[in-house]
């Protein structure tokens, strides 16, 4: 007799979350993968077709075969998602699937993924707004100060401005990853890979600063084992979270619009790129192995550079500024 219980998937994506954490990736992947997995399963369980469509499947009640889950419902799902939430959203939960039935094919679990003939939904290219410099000199007035918070909170604006790093990448460091005297931070990027991401003088003054008020903040010498960023109150490692939210309190006071952490990487290659940096260069520091994501931050404020770039190269003002205002035939 046929199975009439919808399948469950817990288990299988349960066994694929171990096998994930067994590889040593980052956490924001496995938590990222492990969301979509539990996307699907909660949807495949209350999964009911369209109506007026009488060839749709009904809810799979196995894995594979007639009965499994086929394309159709995981096109279902990922149209579920661009509905409710947003194309980056749909577009992150379809690789992360793609990984899983893969990964469910390489177990023998399955003959075939049913999601091996499907192209993922188009991500619309969306340009995040870079900091504009009258919110920066604002959002760092407001932090000014000789305390361990200003010191604190100073320093990570200006690592975050002149680094280019990740939320993830900053906050969750140690003591023994900084090295002020080449003015480098090693950071743990995507893929677990650690890079070297430089900094200039003045970001290296205000570590400096903040360093020595984190001592006096502690009562003790910072060890190299001790995180990078230390809480106000609890005096424990400041996390993700603690970050952000000093951000956004800090934008507040400044009189600014919110601010994400990640609009500081976008600003930090903008600005690169409009004072003529290395692009090669550029994808070292960010960490990027494709050049596809120097065209995808390029886009922000790519206006405005080409704005600049005509003013340089304008062929209007090379052939005829000079004979402006001599009184040319009318």
């Amino acid at each position: 007799m046929a199975n009439s219980q919808p399948f469950d998937l817990a288990p299988l994506a349960s066994s694929w979350v171990r096998s994930l954490r067994a590889r040593n990736l980052a956490d924001n992947t496995q938590r990222v993968y492990a969301r979509a997995a539990t996307g699907l399963r909660d949807y495949l369980l209350d999964y009911i077709p369209e109506q007026g469509d009488e060839g749709a499947r009904t809810a799979p009640t196995a894995l594979e075969g007639d009965d499994g889950i086929h394309r159709e419902h995981i096109e279902a799902y990922i149209g579920h998602l661009l509905n409710e939430t947003s194309p980056a959203t749909a577009h992150q939960h379809f690789r992360s699937l793609k990984t899983f039935f893969n990964w469910c094919v390489d177990e023998e679990e399955m003959d075939r993924s049913p999601m091996r003939t499907m192209k993922a939904p188009q991500l619309p290219e969306v340009e995040v707004p870079v900091i504009p410099d009258d919110a920066l000199e604002k959002l760092l007035k407001v932090c000014k100060g000789t305390g361990f918070e200003a010191r604190r909170d100073t320093a990570i604006i200006l690592m975050f401005l002149d680094t280019g790093t990740r939320l993830s990448e900053l906050t969750v460091r140690t003591q023994e990853k900084l090295d002020l005297d080449l003015m480098v931070l090693h950071v743990l990027g995507k893929g677990s890979r650690e890079r070297p991401a430089p900094f200039g003088r003045a970001t290296a003054m205000a570590m400096d600063r903040y360093l020595r008020a984190a001592g006096k903040h502690l009562g003790r010498a910072l060890e190299p084992g001790d995180p990078l960023w230390f809480g106000v109150k609890t005096k424990r490692a400041l996390t993700i979270w603690g970050v952000g939210t000093m951000i956004e309190r800090r934008c507040r006071e400044a009189g600014i619009p919110h601010i994400h952490p990640h609009q500081f990487r976008h600003t930090f290659a903008h600005l690169w790129k409009v004072n003529g940096g290395n692009e090669d260069a550029l994808m070292r520091i960010m960490g990027w192995r494709s050049r596809q994501m120097l065209n995808r931050y390029g886009s922000s404020a790519g206006e405005e550079r080409a704005r600049r770039e005509h003013k340089n190269l304008s062929p209007g003002d090379r052939l005829y500024g000079g004979k402006s205002g001599r009184g040319g035939q009318g």
